[in-house]
């Protein structure tokens, strides 16, 4: 995705949808906005510290946790954690926002699943130069999102206990 092109390019991202013209060209007339990664390399790393999130802007991205019983319990494991994918996302997702939000660190690692993968990195700091009303449609997009996240989780407890009760049980 080449920079004169980027402001059309995310006309398409709802992301996008409630910005001006001019709120799109300040926020990618930042510098080293755009990063582009290969399938399999890692973009975030679960654990790590960092404060800013991801929109994609071309190709997909998966999301791997880490399962490590062995820390919980107080010892060290000799074999690498069980890593599941918990989710894909696809152009337009947005990820890393927990960890901006909050300063926590990164819950997920996620690796690009397609070649020529392209996504904008928004840093705190970069939020915070912008002027409130483009501060306050960022933060408008990172709660619907958040919204939505709550929405599926909730969506598949629901699909997890139906299965547990149904398991549980007694057959008559």
């Amino acid at each position: 995705v080449e920079k004169i092109s980027l402001v059309d390019y995310i006309k398409n991202l709802p992301f996008f949808e409630e910005f001006s013209e001019n709120e799109k060209s300040l926020i990618l007339g930042k510098e080293g906005l755009v990063e582009k990664f290969q399938e399999g390399e890692t973009i975030i790393q679960q654990g790590a510290v960092e404060s800013w999130l991801y929109i994609i802007l071309m190709g997909k991205v998966g999301l791997y946790k880490s399962i490590d019983d062995s820390s919980a319990e107080g010892r060290i494991s000799l074999t690498e954690p069980e890593e599941i994918m918990v989710k894909e996302l696809e152009i337009g997702s947005i990820f890393g926002e927990i960890s901006m939000i909050t300063g926590r660190p990164r819950n997920v690692t996620v690796r690009a699943k397609s070649n020529d993968v392209s996504v904008m990195k928004i840093t705190r700091e970069i939020l915070e130069s912008f002027e409130k009303p483009t501060q306050m449609k960022i933060q408008k997009q990172l709660l619907k999102r958040l919204s939505e996240n709550l929405d599926d989780m909730n969506s598949e407890c629901i699909k997890l206990k139906d299965v547990i009760n149904k398991k549980l049980k007694p057959k008559v």
